[in-house]
């Protein structure tokens, strides 16, 4: 047994007011590793529970969608007795989306879902009782506040690019492609994105997926010393190559939200200008926006509008390739799941990816639509170095496993766990 694993962990409490899949897959990672843990998050489907049997009595295909759209609030792994709640503000902000509000009153709507949870998880923390809190950007600094008048070290657990670099990205993004300009979040409030660079700076440890993300910390003046690097994992058993060469026209893959903050027109561009022959552009996701700036390149794609999860890995199987040219990312999944699926990879440095440019695929700058344009025609010309570059991917992601993702989350919390016990961290600026 290991010396992390003779030590006694820590008590955690783990905070997030969304529905993102990567504080699941954190707390699902405590529970795995045996952490005594507590999961204060906004609205979470406990299954089983009251609402669960109440919506197995809804016939047909209405009872079926409901589940689905309720287990993206759920995940398997994490113990619904651990889970608080604190859902009005969070029901809130889903409804002024579902309802078709203006991006800027839905921004005010996230920012004050953020401050309801921030503010009851800091006036419960005597009673939650942990040793470590780890939180998330924007529901944090009143928590990380009072966590720290009480000695309890503090985790946040950065899963894209600094705000301020994004707001940055996104302003000339609108100026550059107007047409795209309502898929850019623009409309943050300062103050939260003032919050969110606070929460950064006053956190005792952060939690970085990729090396983008350490260089927007550093350069917004986190100490390097407090920033962990903890790359996500993928399935690789789940995502894997197909059994067969596939037939059919060169098939380029892109699965994501359909909008500017991930490149999406540099890529149409591209495929327009190369008008190579029997080519074919897939693109998976939702339309952000309006999906006006679409309307040129309407010929030039097919637009696959919603996949089930559980289906999305025979995408991958049945393409040539995968191109992700994001603007601003933590360490996007969609990458991980082509290199496990076998696919070369063209994506961006602000994507986060664990490639090796030229060897599981190529880093191509942000907005570089020439440089797509040439790696795209290289795979689409050279079956050979499509296939070696795909093998390479699939090695590569067979390295980057959950279960790496919980021994590094492991070392890193009991690290910072020992300064509940007197080692405290250096001090902030």
């Amino acid at each position: 047994m290991s010396a992390a694993e003779n030590m006694a962990r820590p008590r955690v409490l783990v905070t997030h007011g969304g529905s993102n899949p990567l504080a699941y897959q954190l707390v699902a990672s405590l529970d795995a590793l045996g952490y005594p843990y507590r999961f204060e998050t906004g609205f979470y489907y406990r299954k089983p529970g009251l609402l669960s049997a109440l919506v197995g009595l809804v016939p047909g295909a209405a009872g079926a969608h409901l589940e689905r759209e309720l287990r993206r609030r759920h995940r398997d792994g994490i113990d619904p007795a651990k889970v608080g709640l604190h859902p009005w503000p969070e029901i809130k902000h889903v409804a002024a989306k579902r309802l078709g509000f203006e991006q800027r009153h839905r921004a005010r709507l996230a920012l004050l879902r953020g401050y309801a949870l921030d503010r009851h998880v800091a006036r419960r923390l005597p009673a939650l009782d942990p040793e470590i809190v780890i939180s998330h950007d924007s529901f944090a600094l009143d928590t990380f506040r009072a966590a720290r008048a009480r000695g309890i070290t503090t985790v946040l657990n950065q899963c894209t690019g600094h705000v301020l670099d994004a707001l940055a990205i996104y302003r000339e993004e609108a100026a550059l492609n107007p047409e795209f300009a309502d898929s850019l979040a623009v409309d943050t409030p300062a103050e939260a994105a003032e919050r969110c660079r606070l929460e950064a700076i006053e956190a005792d440890r952060v939690l970085a997926p990729s090396g983008y993300v350490r260089e927007t910390l550093t350069a917004h003046g986190v100490a390097p010393e407090r920033i962990a690097l903890l790359p996500y994992g993928v399935d690789s058993d789940r995502f894997r190559p197909a059994d067969r060469p596939r037939e059919g026209p060169f098939r380029i893959l892109y699965v994501g939200q359909i909008g500017q903050k991930k490149g999406i027109k540099y890529l149409l561009e591209a495929v327009r200008r190369l008008a190579l022959e029997e080519v074919e552009l897939v693109l998976v996701g939702t339309v952000v926006g309006s999906g006006a700036g679409l309307a040129p390149y309407r010929d030039w794609f097919r637009h696959v509008a919603h996949v089930p999860y559980h289906e999305v890995h025979a995408l991958y199987r049945d393409a040539d390739i995968f191109v992700y040219p994001s603007l601003h990312e933590g360490s996007a999944f969609a990458n991980l799941e082509a290199m496990a699926s076998g696919l070369p990879v063209v994506t961006t440095p602000n994507a986060g990816a664990p490639i090796n440019d030229g060897e599981e695929g190529f880093i191509v700058p942000i907005r570089d639509t020439d440089g797509l344009m040439a790696r795209i025609e290289l795979l689409y010309r050279d079956r050979e170095r499509r296939a070696e570059m795909g093998a390479r991917a699939r090695e590569r992601a067979a390295g980057l496993t959950w279960a790496h993702y919980r021994a590094e989350l492991d070392r890193i919390l009991l690290e910072s766990g020992r300064s509940t016990k007197g080692e405290r961290m250096p001090a902030r600026p």
